[in-house]
């Protein structure tokens, strides 16, 4: 027993050294849920649980997406375990959101990619959210004003502009995400684009970009040449045509 002890530990130690060495990214998704399992199991050997839980769940990720019900049901996790497994998608979102908030003022599409990105990690149904900046580019009011299925969402016209006015914003940037990874634009979202457009100018507030993102990457209708332009002196929108390339981060 004494001697299993032994090998045990030494084993812990030549990962800790192999990712002070080369990193976390050096290790294989079981190796990597067997390291996490370290810091709620001090003393047991943590290689059997990690291979159980990838095999019930598939995947790193799957692993992080399970309830912690489902994870409790595997032999050798306990509540504790439980939690920190489940909270982990939720404590990356928090840091990305939390740096993010260091780069508070916004003044190009990159930018703002790069900040949407944030506010969308780890999500998996489409959500919608609306972000005001002031004339220097200053995030103000951020709100979630729509959510749908894993594949759809609507753009609530009226909604948007609702909250835009309670913003008390004279620009505001769209966004929603595509958790399907396919980051380009839909038929259906350049047409509720328009009609945004159009809503917001009857108040007299500018849509300054809509943003789509997905976990890797994001699209810019402003930088794609894609969005509507709302003609004071004729009252019509005028539309841009152009393929969106994308951007990945």
């Amino acid at each position: 027993m004494a001697e299993k002890k032994q090998i045990h530990s030494g084993h812990r130690q030549r990962m800790h050294d192999r990712v002070r060495d080369y990193g976390f990214d050096s290790l294989a998704e079981h190796e990597a849920l067997e390291y996490l399992l370290y810091f709620t199991n001090a003393r047991k050997n943590t290689n059997p649980i990690a291979h159980a839980l990838i095999e019930r769940f598939g995947s790193f990720a799957g692993v992080l997406e399970a309830s912690e019900e489902e994870l409790c049901a595997v032999e050798g996790v306990g509540p504790a375990t439980a939690r920190l497994i489940h909270l982990l998608p939720s404590f990356s979102r928090y840091y990305r959101r939390s740096c993010a908030k260091e780069r508070r003022r916004l003044t190009t599409s990159e930018q703002i990619g790069e900040y949407l990105m944030a506010q969308f990690h780890g999500k998996r149904q489409e959500e919608v959210l609306l972000v005001a900046l002031d004339d220097q580019g200053r995030i103000g009011r951020t709100a979630w004003v729509g959510s749908g299925g894993a594949d759809r969402v609507g753009l609530p016209v009226k909604k948007v502009v609702a909250e835009a006015v309670r913003m008390g914003a004279s620009g505001v940037v769209l966004s929603h995400n595509h958790p399907g990874g396919n980051v380009l634009p839909s038929r259906e979202d350049l047409a509720a684009t328009e009609e945004i457009v159009r809503g917001l100018a009857m108040v007299e507030i500018q849509l300054l970009d809509h943003v789509i993102v997905t976990e890797t990457e994001y699209c810019s209708l402003r930088q794609e040449n894609r969005m509507p332009l709302y003609d004071v002196h004729s009252g019509q929108v005028l539309l841009a045509s152009r393929s969106p390339r994308r951007t990945q981060k």
